[in-house]
């Protein structure tokens, strides 16, 4: 796992990874890997950030007609308000409403320990619906917290 951090945060190799709890056997967070990266890499344009961020909500709405859960980190790059690019990690805990119970608690029992592992993420949101990633909303939540420098 600190190799997909360190490939999305120092070497911007990815726009986004996905993790997934593979065999928690009550040792969740030793379990958690790779489940998926995106085909392209960190933000080089908005063009490119747009394709990769429709390549990640069509990933979550698979795992919600799935009915499972997800950890994701985005290198997720906007225009603040003084037209300067500004780029944030940010993780996303994906538990849709619909996803199967036990998981949603095994995810929700995780992400604390998974989350001190990241050092350096800018933002983190808890979504459960897809109205909750989309990109509007999370735009208006990096534009809300950024600092123009």
């Amino acid at each position: 796992m600190p190799d997909s951090y360190n490939d999305i945060k120092m070497n911007k190799k990815y726009a986004y990874v996905i993790f997934k709890i593979v065999d928690h056997n009550g040792k969740a967070l030793s379990a958690i890997g790779v489940d998926r990266t995106s085909c392209s890499s960190g933000q080089q344009d908005q063009e490119e950030q747009d394709k990769a961020y429709q390549e990640f909500l069509d990933y979550l709405r698979d795992t919600e007609e799935k009915r499972e859960c997800c950890y994701a980190l985005f290198d997720y790059g906007y225009t603040q308000e003084n037209s300067t690019w500004k780029s944030s990690i940010i993780f996303f805990s994906w538990s849709p409403e619909n996803a199967i119970i036990k998981q949603k608690m095994l995810y929700a029992a995780s992400v604390k320990d998974f989350l001190a592992k990241l050092q350096g993420i800018d933002k983190s949101i808890q979504a459960n619906s897809l109205d909750d990633v989309a990109e509007s909303t999370v735009k208006a939540k990096c534009l809300k917290t950024s600092r123009a420098t």
